[in-house]
């Protein structure tokens, strides 16, 4: 039986370098994004990365992860299709309101209310109800694994990142959220991690502050193949808060 798979943020980024990674190793996968285009044409690639003999059964939802009813409908439809949900990998996360063009966010003394919001719905508030909305077929088979994109910066609140504070809140609080379901979850046979990336070549990375390199970038396929690590550990064993950052050549002359 091949394993199903749901990814946010699918489409684009992160999440779609994981999505390509979990049809390469034989997943099945739900794609979620908001832009019908880009989610098509990552479910059209998606089938020529099917390993060979497997009948590509791959899915394109275009919903949005602040939408409660969006999120239910993502795991409903995937429970109608394939009968089961193995996997989450909830990456779907912005740095500034959608459509905004400014490049350099606010300081916390003229941060909007609206920016705020936005930023800590969709990263912080998006990724409780994706992981809300797979939870109960999990736990009624008995068998899962969540994996929520955090941020280097955020480890057990650590660090905020000057002129982010909607995004290092927001990724401040999937720390927690992802801590307390752990622990709700492993009853069930459920692992939930949070993983923490250092700046990758991503659109989101590419239009805001977050792009300065600290220390450099990772690409977007070289992220997923940690996730890949964490999704093929042993049952019995979690790997806890990893972190992906460059490698700056400390040993090099």
């Amino acid at each position: 039986m091949n394993k199903v798979a749901i990814v946010t943020g699918g489409s684009s980024g992160i999440g779609r370098a994981v999505s390509i990674a979990l049809a390469e190793s034989g997943f099945q996968v739900t794609v979620v994004g908001r832009t019908t285009r880009y989610i098509d044409a990552t479910v059209e690639l998606l089938k020529t990365r099917t390993p060979a003999g497997q009948k590509p059964l791959h899915e394109g939802l275009a919903l949005d992860v602040i939408n409660e009813n969006d999120m239910q409908e993502m795991a409903d439809k995937t429970m109608d299709r394939f009968g089961r949900i193995d996997l989450l990998v909830a990456s779907a996360g912005i740095g500034k309101k959608a459509g905004s063009s400014r490049v350099i966010p606010y300081s916390t003394a003229t941060l909007p209310p609206d920016e705020w919001g936005a930023v800590i719905g969709v990263n912080l508030t998006g990724t409780f109800l994706s992981n809300r909305a797979v939870i109960a077929p999990m736990m009624s088979q008995r068998s899962g694994h969540i994996i929520n994109i955090c941020s280097s910066t955020t480890p057990h609140g650590l660090h905020g990142t000057p002129y982010a504070p909607a995004y290092s809140a927001s990724k401040f609080g999937v720390v927690g959220l992802t801590e307390s379901l752990a622990e709700e979850a492993s009853s069930y046979g459920i692992r939930v991690q949070a993983v923490f990336p250092g700046a990758v070549e991503t659109p989101l990375v590419d239009n805001t502050i977050l792009a300065r390199p600290f220390g450099g970038t990772i690409t977007a396929d070289n992220f997923a193949s940690t996730i890949m690590y964490l999704v093929t550990q042993p049952v019995d064993a979690t790997t806890i808060h990893p972190h992906v950052i460059p490698f700056r050549g400390a040993f090099s002359a």
